[in-house]
């Protein structure tokens, strides 16, 4: 499959983290995380977050086990560095064998749509799609992001609420999608890693967060539908999916 030089440099900018050579970037987290389904391995990624100048960037690649192989997921995403983490763009791209999507985000008319094309392969599915850039939107990748710039926010008095375009379920319209975050008394797991426990509930599913006090998360525990995210080294994450 060829590739145009115009798509490869966006493929390297995003992906390839070019964007990190600016002297003014801040990192502030690359970690990589295992993710099991009933306590078998589903997948494994890497999520790189920092500050460049008045921008905040995500980069978070994903790979995951399915019945034919491996499937590859690619999510780039900026927005401004603010409280609010108001969106900018975000570009992601899904690869398993000869099946391939790319979605492409943006904002326009001055700030007030977020406009989303999505492709299969080489063909448009159909005209951009648009979303209302309704007060306090993020996007879904940034909501880390948002607990590192909320921490001191979140609290177990009242739940905190947010809403977010989730990038990779576009196809017929853009969902956004209302969550709240709330904190929980420690447990036995919070106090051995000194971490709070954050209460999520987004997408009609509760998950438990244990954060650190950069904001980042060392697990996250989806009880309804059994599923656990653990942070690992490089090495634990790359054998992952070939592990018994």
């Amino acid at each position: 499959m060829s590739i145009s030089r115009r798509s490869l440099c966006i493929f390297l900018t995003i992906f390839c983290g070019l964007t990190s050579l600016d002297s003014h970037a801040e990192v502030l987290w690359d970690n990589w995380y295992t993710v099991t389904d009933g306590g078998k391995p589903e997948s494994y990624y890497n999520e790189k977050a920092e500050i460049i100048q008045d921008k905040a960037k995500i980069q978070v690649n994903t790979w995951t086990r399915t019945e034919t192989g491996t499937k590859v997921e690619n999510l780039g995403a900026t927005a401004k560095n603010t409280p609010l983490l108001e969106p900018l763009l975000y570009n992601f791209r899904s690869t398993e064998g000869s099946n391939e999507k790319t979605i492409d985000g943006s904002i326009i008319s001055n700030g007030k749509v977020f406009s989303v094309k999505v492709k299969h392969g080489q063909q448009p599915a159909g005209k951009a799609l648009r979303a209302e850039m309704l007060p306090k939107l993020i996007l879904a990748s940034f909501f880390p992001i948002w607990v590192h710039k909320n921490y001191k926010r979140i609290t177990g008095v009242q739940p905190i609420e947010f809403q977010a375009i989730v990038e990779d379920q576009v196809e017929e319209t853009v969902p956004v999608i209302k969550g709240t975050a709330y904190e929980m008394l420690p447990d036995d797991f919070s106090k051995k890693t000194k971490t709070r426990k954050i209460r999520i509930e987004f997408n009609k599913l509760v998950a438990f967060w244990y954060i650190t006090p950069k904001g980042d998360s060392v697990r996250i525990s989806i009880p309804t539908i059994n599923k656990m995210v653990d942070k690992v080294d490089h090495d634990t994450a790359q054998k992952f999916l070939t592990s018994k």
